[in-house]
């Protein structure tokens, strides 16, 4: 995918860099891994040869040169399986929760896509939740499909290595208040800083990661927890495709509503948490297929808005690029008549 291709675990360009990465340190490790079995070989078999040269033909061609293969594979497994890891602690490290800088301090709903290649982000409120949580991660990872949470501070609290899996998983943990106020009326200075704080707080300590995307309960926006939000530079994230999973208890339903409601550059509203999500779990596999059938690929909030942003980015140097032409024409037309 063009967009997708220069993201960083944030995106591809990372990706790709990991994959050159494994690519050159496996292609380190196999040849030297052989060359030094393959030393180890020689040296024996010389020593062999020099006692016994029937003996050392037969354990060749019956027994030694097996064992030697297994042994030579066996190694090799094991240095690809921690390159393996170590690349993967190295796309965690690197992976980048933030969003460009034109979306801070700024609202999102749907943001809308100029490019052929369908993209969407999956999002789960209310979570960390017993069971649920974790059954979802599941799918996702069976799907290779990265997501965005946004977890309720008390939740997290109670439910803190569940938090850890969905950040070590490759997602992205944001937002989403302390506990849960969804009403429209005003709330104190203090109650919004603790709301937001609280749980920006727990986020960090148990992740090591900090998240300037929120979202307000409910969506509400008039009650100062998006305008405090709003102060810091977060970006306040709201939904294109709600699945109202909240009312709905048929998994047939929401998976309807969710394809019904799907957009190039949507945000689609899910639940994880705040009360039994098992009818969330039995759709998401349908609506993962139905997405995908639909020709979408899958990305997080960051990944979404930094594909929007260089789009713009673009968009931006054609119209330099065309007032300079513009400038460049006019002067020109001037000159012949200065001439004269």
């Amino acid at each position: 995918m063009t967009n997708l291709g220069s993201l960083s675990r944030q995106g591809k360009s990372l990706a790709t860099v990991i994959a050159a990465s494994g690519s050159f340190l496996i292609g380190m490790l196999l040849p030297m891994e052989i060359w030094t079995n393959q030393q180890t070989t020689t040296k024996a078999t010389t020593v062999k040869t020099a006692t016994n040269t029937k003996q050392i033909n037969q354990s060749v061609n019956n027994k030694d040169t097996p064992l030697e293969v297994i042994k030579i594979s066996s190694v090799v497994a094991k240095k690809i399986n921690n390159t393996k890891q170590k690349l993967r602690e190295l796309e965690l490290k690197t992976f980048n929760f933030s969003v460009p800088k034109r979306f801070q301090s700024q609202t999102v709903k749907n943001v809308t896509l100029n490019s052929k290649q369908k993209v969407i982000s999956l999002t789960f409120d209310d979570g960390p939740w017993n069971k649920t949580t974790e059954q979802i991660l599941d799918i996702l990872k069976k799907h290779n499909i990265r997501a965005t949470f946004f977890v309720v501070g008390q939740h997290l609290n109670v439910r803190q290595e569940i938090g850890k899996k969905i950040v070590e998983e490759g997602h992205v943990i944001a937002n989403h208040t302390w506990n849960h106020p969804s009403k429209s009326s005003k709330m104190s200075s203090d109650r919004i800083k603790s709301e937001i704080g609280r749980t920006a707080d727990l986020i960090y300590k148990i992740t090591g990661r900090t998240t300037n995307l929120f979202r307000p309960p409910g969506g509400v926006l008039v009650n100062g927890l998006a305008d405090y939000a709003k102060e810091r530079k977060h970006t306040v994230v709201l939904w294109s495709a709600d699945s109202v999973d909240w009312y709905y208890r048929s998994a047939q339903q929401i998976t309807k509503k969710v394809l019904n409601r799907a957009s190039n550059g949507g945000i689609v509203l899910l639940h994880d948490g705040g009360g039994p999500r098992g009818h969330v779990v039995e759709a998401l596999p349908n609506i993962i297929a139905g997405l995908k059938k639909q020709g979408y690929e899958f990305v997080t909030i960051p990944e979404l808005l930094t594909i929007k942003d260089r789009e713009l980015h673009q968009e931006e140097l054609a119209q330099k690029r065309e007032i300079k032409k513009q400038e460049t024409n006019a002067q020109e037309n001037k000159e012949p008549a200065n001439k004269e």
